[in-house]
């Protein structure tokens, strides 16, 4: 298992949670993880609310890239599939806002969507990503890289779809 989901119990924050996927697999790893949930979209949190009713999971209303209605620190943060959405312009705040959510022993987890069409872009809004660009405002803002994946083929096999996974620290977060 991954060394960052390993501790428990602690305080997770699942940001763009969508159906609750991920909101209810990391309220139910450890007995005692308290998870927030994030989704700005109301089918969607709606649907995810159904999901994880049975499990420790609070969901708010809100996006980045401010995230005024979280509150707290976290022990970890996840942005999967969430990234490629936020305008270029809008990262450094978000990442900022981020760092300040996250516990100094914390790990943020984001996927990055390496591939996105001029017509995602213009219909789905969403823009090109990259992991130095994350890198460059994560070490601004005090966060350290610990780790990037390999570029790895989309789970759901769609095609030409590649993904890469960056694990980012708090001030005092280690990777053994």
């Amino acid at each position: 298992m991954e060394p960052w989901l390993l501790a428990a119990p602690r305080r997770l924050l699942d940001v763009g949670a969508g159906s609750g996927r991920d909101a209810a697999f990391l309220a139910e790893l450890h007995q005692g993880n308290m998870v927030v949930a994030v989704e700005p979209c109301q089918a969607l949190a709606a649907q995810g609310q159904c999901h994880t009713r049975e499990a420790a999971v609070a969901w708010v209303n809100d996006a980045m890239p401010a995230l005024s209605r979280v509150t707290g620190t976290f022990d970890l943060i996840l942005l999967s599939a969430v990234w490629m959405h936020l305008p270029p312009e809008s990262r450094p705040l978000a990442l900022a806002r981020l760092h300040e959510l996250l516990s100094p022993d914390g790990y943020l987890v984001l996927s990055l969507r390496l591939t996105v069409s001029e017509l995602e872009m213009r219909e789905r809004a969403m823009y090109p990503v990259a992991v130095d660009e994350v890198e460059l405002f994560a070490l601004e803002g005090g966060m350290t890289l610990l780790h990037v994946s390999e570029p790895q083929g989309d789970a759901l096999a769609r095609s030409g779809l590649s993904w890469q996974s960056l694990i980012l620290g708090g001030e005092h977060a280690r990777l053994p």
